[in-house]
């Protein structure tokens, strides 16, 4: 029934793309990269490195000054080496795309208060070398709806600038993992909503958009 609902939802997408020939384009996306070392002084061979990369680009159309469709992909690669008398290197990848509908709620000035709903669907995988043997870990289909509110400010007429906000999530995730003779399924549902953490400075993904 989801799947039916994320083909659905695709086709009304790039019917929307063309039927809206004059509408104004845009494009973007964000980029985040993060990279941590760990060493024990008193144990030379028991260092941890890590890095992990994330990419979204987006584009899509306005349909009028309040409400814009498109679609976002989402890439991920992260890598993660341990080296305790055996040396072990994880790797993991993932790839989804997730069409989306833009409400421009509040505009005063450059500055704009906006919510979106996301339907997605991610594919993900994994693969462990231990003492020069490598193994395939599990491979993962999660699907999801998210809606959040977001802020945008625009640096001129073509560029904004643009993050997620805090005060309010809703979502839901149904994931399948598989390997190599077992299947699991699981689900899960988060609501949240509050001022006390407006925006998170240690994770916080700033992206933008440009209007052609």
């Amino acid at each position: 029934m989801f799947m039916k609902s994320c083909r659905v939802l695709l086709i009304a997408l790039f019917s929307f793309l063309y039927v809206s020939l004059n509408s104004q384009v845009f494009v973007g996306g964000s980029f985040r990269f993060n990279t941590s070392n760990h060493k024990t002084d008193d144990t030379p061979t028991d260092k941890t490195s890590n890095y992990s990369l994330y990419l979204t680009p987006s584009a899509g159309k306005f349909l009028s000054e309040k409400f814009a469709i498109g679609i976002e992909l989402d890439l991920s690669l992260s890598r993660n080496k341990t080296d305790f008398l055996t040396e072990t290197i994880s790797k993991s990848s993932s790839f989804g795309g997730s069409p989306f509908l833009r409400f421009y709620a509040i505009k005063w000035n450059k500055l704009s208060l906006y919510g979106q709903g996301n339907i997605g669907l991610e594919f993900s995988r994994s693969r462990i070398n231990s003492g020069g043997t490598t193994i395939n870990g599990p491979k993962s289909t999660t699907t999801y709806v998210n809606i959040y509110p977001g802020i945008s400010y625009d640096i001129s007429d073509k560029l904004s600038l643009q993050t997620s906000l805090n005060i309010l999530s809703l979502g839901y995730n149904y994931s399948i993992t598989k390997g190599d003779s077992s299947k699991t399924t699981a689900s899960s549902f988060n609501i949240g909503a509050g001022l006390g953490n407006i925006i998170s400075f240690n994770a916080i993904t700033i992206g933008g958009i440009y209007k052609f």
